[in-house]
Formats: structure tokens, sequence, C-alpha cells
């Protein structure tokens, strides 16, 4: 057995224990329980928020001015920082590019598939993909949209922040969602590395969803302006901390540059 193929047996195996006595099942009735507890807070908040109209009014206006004093310093930096990413083109030509995504992972008793698409503009990129994640007791699908992502380039290193959310379609109900990861993609190579953490905004004890996730790819073929690079990595996924999936994933990533 070679040393590559001992590496995807431990890889597998851990997965399978990590995974082995978790059910889909579970989490879907974790979100009804937490979409119900966040319409009865919401009712409450609702009838008791009248008699603090004028406090909660003059709080707003202080975080409002705070807020736009903050977004006009953003602004002035990330539009410099466009203008110096958008001159470096000829040099990183990926920094404006269309990316698609087809991914499949399975751990042999769960199996997931992520297809996605991004599209890269200098510093700003924005991504949306459908997620599914099915086993024998059900599946949980969703539609996750980062809508704005801010990649601050450093050489060959992209170091990525991302707001947007998460949209279920059983049970119906969204969550705020983030990101924070890393894109290499070393000088003269055809090998690139990619690593996200993405968690969900925290409105009952626990958070709906967090996960990570470690790609590597290698581009085999290139014709013209398009690119296709398999890839392999692993995706670990923590569901209010009570359920708890990894799988091995395979895929390709196909880029229009």
């Amino acid at each position: 057995m070679t040393t590559k193929t001992k590496l995807l047996t431990i890889i597998i195996c851990l997965c399978i224990n990590i995974s082995g006595y978790t059910q889909v099942s579970n989490v879907k009735q974790n979100v009804r329980q937490d979409k119900a507890t966040r319409s009865s807070s919401s009712s409450y908040r609702s009838y008791s928020s009248n008699s603090y109209d004028e406090e909660s009014s003059l709080t707003a206006d202080l975080v409002l001015g705070v807020f736009n004093g903050i977004i006009k310093g953003i602004s002035f930096i990330t539009v410099e920082s466009q203008k110096t990413a958008l001159s470096n083109v000829d040099k990183t030509p990926n920094l404006i590019s269309l990316e698609s995504n087809l991914d499949f992972g399975t751990n042999l008793s769960e199996f997931t598939l992520q297809p996605s698409l991004r599209g890269n503009w200098g510093i700003f990129a924005s991504e949306i993909r459908y997620a599914l994640l099915d086993d024998k007791t059900g599946s949980l699908q969703s539609f996750d949209w980062q809508v704005l992502i801010v990649r601050i380039p450093i050489r060959d290193l992209k170091l990525n922040y991302g707001i947007g959310f998460t949209s279920l379609v059983d049970p119906k109900t969204s969550y705020f969602e983030s990101s924070v990861g890393f894109e290499l993609n070393p000088t003269n190579s055809k090998l690139s590395f990619s690593g996200n953490y993405r968690w969900t905004s925290r409105k009952s004890e626990t958070r709906y969803r967090q996960e990570v996730k470690i790609t590597g790819a290698y581009q085999t073929f290139e014709y013209g302006r398009i690119s296709f690079s398999p890839m392999i990595g692993v995706t670990y996924q923590d569901y209010f901390n009570q359920d708890h999936f990894c799988v091995l994933n395979l895929g390709v990533k196909i880029r229009f540059k």
C-alpha cells in the first residue's frame, strides 16, 4: 500500500468515526426547534418594545452615525486597494475570473453535494452554492450565498472575509453566515490550495452550522481562457454542537479567465 493510499484510508476512517453516530434527521429536528424558539422570542420583543421607542431611537442614531463613519473609512481603503489590485491583473490573471466547482463528498455513511459558482473582481468576490447533506434518515438542502467577499492579495496568497446567508429548503428558514479563508496559488505552479471556515449567527444558545473545508487542486488542462483542475479535500461540519459530519471531497474546478 502506497503512502498516499494509506493517508486516504486514515482520513476516511477518521471521517467515519466522527460521523458514524450522527443523523440528518436530528439536524432537521433541531432546526425546527430553533425556528420555533426564534419566532417566540421575536414576538415577545415586538410586544415589549413600545415603551422604549425614544431611548431606542437615540441609541439607533448614535449607532448609525458610528456605522456611517466606519463605512466611509472602509470605502476609501477598499477603493484604493481595488485600484491597486486591478493594476496587477496582468501579473495575477485570477483576480478577474469566474469559477465553477463541482464537488462531491462521502464517508461511506453520508454524502454531500456542493456545486458552486463564484465571481472574482479584484479584491471583491461573490459566491453562491447549493449544499446537500444526505444519509439514510433524510436529506438537508440549502442555498448558501456569500454576497460579498473581500480578498486581500499578498503575493501568491489571498486572505478572504465574506458575509452572506444560508437559506434552507426544508425546514424553510434562513441564517446569517460569515466566512474567513485563504487561497494559495504559487507562482509558476499548477498546484493550488484553499481553506475556508464558515459559521452562522448565534440566534439561540448554539450555531446552526460551522464548517471547515481544506482543498487542494492541480490544473491538468487549459484551453484558451478556460482551465480544469481536479481537486481533493476534507470537509468537517458541526450542527448545533450535537451532530458532526466529516467527508472526503472529490471534484473539479473550472475557471474562466
